[in-house]
């Protein structure tokens, strides 16, 4: 921004291209305040040091809210990986066993159940778990 700034680009645009490169919200609330405060004044220093203390409470709330939905994600890689490692235990344990569920049209019916609902299951708990803050 300085360098454009130094080039002859206005401070507006030079905010905006800051806001092009990377836009994210945190970006876009500093280049906000930033903006209003060239136009109208005021306390510039307070204005910037409330907004540092807003973006240092939502890290600390992602935080939060992450450790607590850990539980749920690390439920969906158990129930993913669960139904493949047992069908691989039984083969290891039975072969003749699990030789239906591999070489019948049956089995390969049975074995596209299990895909789908496992699919259904990850989504819904992916759902569940991805939170907006």
């Amino acid at each position: 921004m300085l360098r454009e700034q130094r080039m002859g680009v206005s401070f507006e645009q030079a905010l905006h291209n800051v806001y092009s490169r990377v836009p994210t919200e945190s970006v876009s609330l500093v280049v906000s305040t930033l903006k209003i405060a060239g136009q109208s004044g005021g306390n510039l220093a307070e204005t910037l040091e409330r907004i540092s203390v807003t973006l240092r409470t939502r890290q600390h709330l992602l935080g939060r809210v992450r450790a607590l939905t850990s539980q749920g994600r690390m439920q969906a890689w158990v129930m993913a990986s669960l139904p493949p490692g047992l069908a691989f235990v039984l083969h290891w344990l039975d072969p003749d066993a699990m030789s239906a569920l591999w070489n019948t049209p049956v089995g390969w019916a049975v074995l596209l159940l299990i895909v789908t609902l496992e699919s259904v299951g990850i989504f819904f708990i992916r759902r569940i778990v991805q939170i907006d803050v």
